[in-house]
């Protein structure tokens, strides 16, 4: 579908061909805007089972989408979360809890939400005729992105990764033909990337001044919204999704707007972020009614794929218009939400488990009601992710093999 982008801090628009980092006018950030009608009035009644059933909701202008499977993953009600929060409703005034769903984006071809921003971006990327994929992560982003560059046939993926990635995503990136260099100091890696783009390298990622397919990432996500109708049949009361730059959290809200606009929902939900106590922008800004995100140079938080020290006014922006709320969990929260999701058998990473985490205080504080329905988003997989998870979960014995020693080693009764 044809599209423009429009700035969503001036309103001005910019054709998507002169591939724009920022707005020309005001230095603002764009989003993919569409004509008045354009949209459909109703979510598709289509075959796929993967996101590219919303092709008309999206800015696919006829291009040949690359497909994994991404998208429709499962949305899983939560016991285990479930009875926690019925014994923190007891701090509430009426004693309730609301009915909480898990999305599992952990079902995704490469374990994490980063299957729908790289669906689109590297299909715009291919159409543009790219010969080489360039990007910066901890670890989900790049894992998603060499796999469907690599989809379509462009034979070079480089990856900048953080120090404090680990080895398992690097192993991923290079199975799918990529190549991810550990940077001792992660900082310059903008600089790095900027000097590849210069180079005539598509790059997967926000560097300031550059190209970078940004506005299609916002894309990706919002077809977490679009499928959260379809499951529930209606729109949630509340979504909680964790935050680190804000994009995946800004997509979403894009597209219940979307929704609401063509008249598929009668109303939005409350969007609530949740960040680590250690680095916490969006809380703060939005505690103390900031009109824009600062930084917060705090601690390295045990999450890392939410380890940023800044977040998006996009971000602030979509806490503030769905009347929704931000929230940030310590260490030792999110490493009870890794053990409480694993009991409704998902696992996550910690950065992930952070909308969990964050659940008791926004039921205390009265963001969530006790008759809402809520979904949080499980943004990425535990597996990816093993010396993170490793304090959260713990080590298995190595024992004789002998029923008493198994015994010993386990903390239940083998009858």
């Amino acid at each position: 579908m044809s599209h423009v982008f429009e700035c969503l801090s001036c309103g001005a628009t910019t054709d998507p061909e002169t591939r724009p980092a920022d707005c020309p006018a005001c230095g603002g950030r764009p989003e993919v805007a569409f004509e008045a009608g354009a949209l459909p009035d109703a979510l598709p009644d289509a075959d796929r089972t993967d996101l590219w059933r919303y092709a008309d909701w999206l800015p696919t202008d006829g291009i040949e989408p690359v497909g994994l499977g991404a998208g429709r993953t499962p949305l899983v009600d939560a016991p285990a979360l479930g009875e926690q929060l019925r014994g923190d409703g007891e701090k509430t005034s009426d004693g309730g809890a609301p009915d909480v769903y898990l999305k599992n984006e952990t079902a995704n071809p490469t374990w994490s939400w980063k299957d729908r921003l790289a669906a689109i971006v590297i299909t715009r990327a291919a159409a543009d005729g790219a010969d080489g994929v360039a990007t910066a992560s901890t670890g989900n982003h790049a894992s998603a992105v060499a796999a469907y560059a690599s989809r379509t046939g462009i034979e070079r993926t480089l990856a900048f990764v953080s120090p404090s990635s680990e080895p398992a995503h690097h192993r991923q990136i290079r199975a799918h033909g990529g190549e991810a260099v550990s940077l001792t100091d992660y900082g310059p890696r903008t600089d790095l990337l900027r000097e590849l783009s210069d180079r005539g390298w598509f790059v997967a990622y926000d560097v300031d001044g550059r190209y970078t397919g940004q506005p299609y990432v916002y894309e990706g996500y919002k077809t977490i919204a679009y499928e959260l109708i379809e499951q529930l049949e209606r729109a949630p009361d509340v979504v909680v999704v964790p935050v680190g730059a804000g994009d995946g959290f800004y997509g979403i809200w894009k597209g219940f707007r979307e929704l609401f606009a063509r008249g598929v929902i009668e109303r939005t939900p409350k969007m609530i972020s949740a960040e680590s106590a250690e680095r916490h922008p969006l809380a703060a800004a939005a505690e103390a009614d900031a009109e824009s995100v600062g930084r917060d140079d705090g601690p390295e938080p045990l999450s890392t794929s939410t380890m940023g020290a800044t977040s998006g006014d996009h971000a602030l922006g979509a806490v503030l218009a769905s009347d929704g709320a931000a929230y940030a969990a310590d260490r030792e929260a999110v490493e009870a939400a890794i053990r409480t999701c694993g009991r409704d058998g998902v696992f996550l990473e910690p950065a992930s488990a952070l909308a969990t985490a964050v659940l008791p205080e926004a039921l205390a504080d009265g963001a969530i009601a006790s008759e809402d329905t809520v979904v949080t988003i499980g943004t990425g997989a535990g597996i990816g992710w093993p010396e993170k998870t490793a304090s959260a979960v713990g080590a298995s014995p190595t024992i004789e093999p002998t029923l008493e020693a198994v015994a010993e080693a386990v903390p239940f009764d083998l009858g």
